[in-house]
């Protein structure tokens, strides 16, 4: 049965997949907890029932604040009775968190053990918040959610009439390009980007075992684990945090057939001494987004983990999955004639509109730079709360992402770099990505990333952060002589910065906007 293919909102999902797979297990967790999906779909009819009563109607925002788990998934599963469900990121601090709030007004916050005390800290400036939830024993002011569920226990189906073009989930953006918003997805939306991707990147079926790395607050986790694996009947091991041993034990141990990861996952794993012997000949394929992969990374990946397909995605919270490098591009791209496939984030999924326009808007010829526009019937329905930046970014249905990009011959579409990353010095533009790339291949150098920092003569100037390799040593004079072989000078970095990590967002990205903060005044 293809529940996906029939599905329109995800009470449908969940409903489908209970009564086409009920004793399989949905969910695992390394406590060995498991979840079926029969089991799973009581418990969120528990959870809905559970909410009327609180007088949470449909409509209500219901936030959440905690690290991957399966109640985390359960709390999603709200949404079937009309519930708009806020992720947040655990790692903001309160200062961050506060504005989410405010803004998204969310009746019921749940959270774990871990975020009790941050959230008491910040009860009086949450007025909207009636019901206080935690994911562990009941204490003062706070329900255990396992006593809420067990109140309201019930195998009935929520009475609701929840439609496609509803509200299922508010998403705030990272924050990376400026003030983070609130993205706002419909059922129909992320089940019709996902019906897609599924058949024409990820393959998935029942008899696939997925692994849960992702955070579940990012649209990629929540878009990867809650919509096709689910959906496709896997079962699916979450883990709480990412740690590159457990990820290589459990991906032999458990035989998992499909992981997503993002480059700096796979960075780390391949960093570590058992990579290479490690046993994964029941890996399928391994998906990365979220983030442009360095070719050099990408090509030591192919080598390492040979026997496994490889498949990219580029999309954003606002878009969804836009444009698939699948595994039989990345075959192609082990030979010479096609290894320039490896700088590629593929060609636009059926169905999807992808065109590359110049400043006054027009649409560029091959091989030209300019802002990458989408347009599908699967977009955000908006920025919550937010008409005008809403208005600013969706025009004539066509979603203005604010990446720099190219397409070739054959359609294949290859991301230059963000609009606000790119560096004018001299009157010249440097993309950050391309000098990562080169530096990428350099001996010395683990991770880079390249940025700009005001300068009185030349407006901006190229700066990198780079961190070494393990025993290894090199100057900043070494590296860009090296450089300098393979770039024009005004393209490599003026000051080079050795850092023994660079600073991420919750899914890995760099946060090139902290490094020019931190290093922007630095002479």
């Amino acid at each position: 049965m293809n529940v996906l293919a029939q599905a329109q909102t995800l009470g449908d999902v969940l409903r489908g997949q209970a009564a086409a797979r009920p004793d399989k297990t949905a969910f695992e967790m390394l406590d060995g907890r498991r979840v079926a999906f029969a089991g799973f779909n009581r418990r969120v009819n528990s959870l809905c029932h559970a909410l009327a009563a609180c007088g949470v109607a449909p409509g209500a925002r219901v936030a959440l604040l905690s690290r991957n788990c399966i109640e985390y998934v359960e709390v999603y599963g709200a949404a079937k009775a009309g519930m708009v469900v806020v992720p947040l990121n655990w790692r903001l601090p309160a200062a961050e968190l506060v504005p989410l709030l405010a803004h998204s007004a969310p009746e019921m916050l749940v959270v774990d053990e871990a975020h009790v005390a941050l959230v008491d800290g910040l009860r009086a400036q949450l007025s909207s918040v009636r019901h206080w939830v935690v994911l562990g024993p009941a204490r003062p002011g706070w329900l255990a959610y396992e006593e809420l569920l067990a109140a309201a226990f019930s195998d009935a189906e929520p009475v609701c009439a929840v439609l496609p073009d509803d509200v299922l989930c508010i998403i705030y953006t990272s924050g990376t390009t400026g003030a983070p918003k609130g993205v706002a997805l419909t059922h129909a939306g992320a089940l019709g980007n996902v019906r897609t991707a599924a058949t024409e990147m990820l393959g998935l079926s029942e008899a696939d075992h997925t692994m849960a790395v992702m955070p579940l607050f990012h649209v990629g986790g929540f878009w990867y684990h809650l919509f096709p694996s689910f959906a496709s009947g896997c079962s699916t091991l979450i883990l709480a945090d990412f740690d590159p041993a457990t990820v290589l034990r459990e991906l032999q141990a458990r035989r998992i057939s499909n992981v997503h990861l993002v480059p700096t996952m796979i960075a780390a794993l391949l960093a570590h001494p058992d990579a290479a012997q490690a046993d994964l000949r029941c890996l399928r394929l391994v998906f990365y987004a979220a983030s442009s992969m360095p070719a050099e990374l990408l090509r030591r990946a192919m080598q390492t983990f040979s026997q496994c397909g490889f498949a990219q995605a580029y999309g954003s919270t606002e878009a969804g999955v836009v444009s698939v490098l699948d595994p039989a591009a990345h075959q192609r791209a082990r030979q010479p004639q096609g290894e320039h496939l490896l700088q590629s984030c593929g060609r636009a999924f059926s169905g999807h509109g992808l065109r590359v326009v110049g400043a006054n808007g027009q649409t560029l010829a091959s091989g030209d730079i300019g802002e990458i526009e989408v347009r599908s019937a699967d977009l955000m329905q908006g920025y919550w709360l937010n008409p005008a930046a809403t208005q600013a970014v969706l025009r004539d249905g066509w979603l203005k992402t604010g990446d720099l990009g190219r397409t070739d011959d054959e359609g294949y579409l290859y991301i230059v770099d963000r609009k606000n990353d790119m560096v004018v010095t001299g009157g010249e533009n440097v993309y950050p990505t391309e000098v990562e790339a080169h530096l990428y291949r350099d001996s010395a150098v683990l991770e880079a990333a390249v940025f700009g920092v005001p300068d009185p003569l030349w407006v901006e100037r190229v700066v990198a952060a780079v961190v070494l390799r393990p025993g290894a040593l090199a100057s900043a004079e070494e590296i860009t002589q090296r450089l300098r072989t393979q770039l024009a000078a005004y393209k490599c970095p003026k000051a080079i910065y050795f850092v023994s990590t660079l600073p991420k967002s919750a899914v890995g990205k760099v946060l090139r906007k902290h490094l020019r903060q931190q290093y922007g005044t630095a002479t």
